[in-house]
């Protein structure tokens, strides 16, 4: 007991809250040089403008670290293991953990890598895109066509398989997996009926099938749903029986709200000819879902404790 209140008293886990998120941002940037290098080194070797692709707020990162109580800590190290106090209720009920942020580095890197994999990989954009253009040779070419974007999708995925080996977690690695394979499933679920709708996009009925097919479409995001559960594991953060039910609704409804933003960002990139009512109806429908989403992760963020946890929530949604 007297250790561990020597390491809070070291860690400076009774410093008052702040919420500018200065340690967060610490790692932020120093991921962000991470992936910046890796990023220049393959700009130095392929003419391919990769940084398209490229969020520097880290939105994986950031919710992996939405749970951890990392502006309470005073002395916080890039370099050295963190006592964090993860209280769920009152501070006075200690939740300490140490934190190794050598190994955090790593794991928010490969995330990152990986999300920039499924970015350059390319979502519904590139699916409705090639239906329209290829429509007539795109079933018997689909597995043929293997491009300079998947290209270097694999090779992100690659690259991240390295920091992920150093976070040295069989079982963080192992849920990263499933949830890619997730993530792919879905994709070829809605590439197969979308090729065998393709028929109807002079008609606009294509959208009703992505509406009635959301289910398919949320688990694009599969992985960043991940990083929250993972997050919430390594911190060994405790969700008490009042808390319980709105922290998993608001990681839930975050991560439907960027499934929308995805879609409704694909939809008005969509070519020309097919802008007809039938899109403009749907991106209606997502926008509506969109403004009551926020609403109420708004409203579950408020309520919940402690007050640490609220700020980074708080923070968090602004990056969606």
């Amino acid at each position: 007991m007297k250790e561990a209140k020597a390491k809070q008293e070291e860690s400076g886990t009774k410093g008052k809250h702040n919420n500018n998120l200065e340690n967060k941002d610490r790692i932020i940037k120093e991921v962000n040089k991470i992936i910046s290098e890796e990023l220049l080194f393959l700009n130095g070797h392929y003419d391919y403008n990769l940084n398209q692709y490229y969020h520097r707020e880290l939105i994986y990162g950031s919710c992996f670290l939405a749970f951890f109580n990392l502006e309470e800590v005073k002395n916080f190290s890039l370099h050295q293991s963190i006592c964090l106090n993860n209280y769920s209720s009152d501070k006075k009920d200690k939740n300490l953990i140490t934190a190794d942020t050598w190994k955090i580095l790593n794991l928010i890197a490969g995330l990152e890598l990986l999300g920039i994999g499924i970015n350059v990989h390319g979502t519904a954009e590139n699916i409705i895109k090639n239906i329209y253009s290829e429509k007539e040779n795109l079933i018997e070419n689909i597995d043929k066509n293997y491009t300079l974007g998947l290209l270097f999708g694999d090779i992100f995925y690659s690259r991240a398989v390295i920091y992920l080996i150093n976070y040295d977690d069989f079982f963080v690695f192992e849920d990263i997996l499933n949830s890619l394979l997730q993530l792919h499933y879905s994709r070829l679920t809605m590439h197969q009926k979308l090729i065998k709708f393709s028929d109807e996009i002079s008609e606009g009925r294509i959208f009703y099938k992505l509406k009635e097919n959301i289910a398919e479409i949320k688990n694009l995001n599969a992985l960043l749903k991940s990083a929250f559960l993972i997050g919430l594991g390594a911190s060994d953060f405790k969700l008490d029986f009042n808390n319980y039910a709105i922290n998993l609704r608001i990681i839930d409804d975050l991560v439907l709200f960027k499934t929308y933003s995805d879609m409704e960002n694909y939809l008005k990139e969509i070519p020309a000819e097919i802008k007809n009512s039938g899109r403009d109806e749907y991106l209606s429908l997502i926008r509506s879902k969109k403004e009551s989403l926020m609403s109420r992760i708004d409203k579950d963020i408020y309520l919940i404790k402690p007050l640490w946890l609220r700020n980074n929530f708080s923070n968090l949604a602004k990056l969606f």
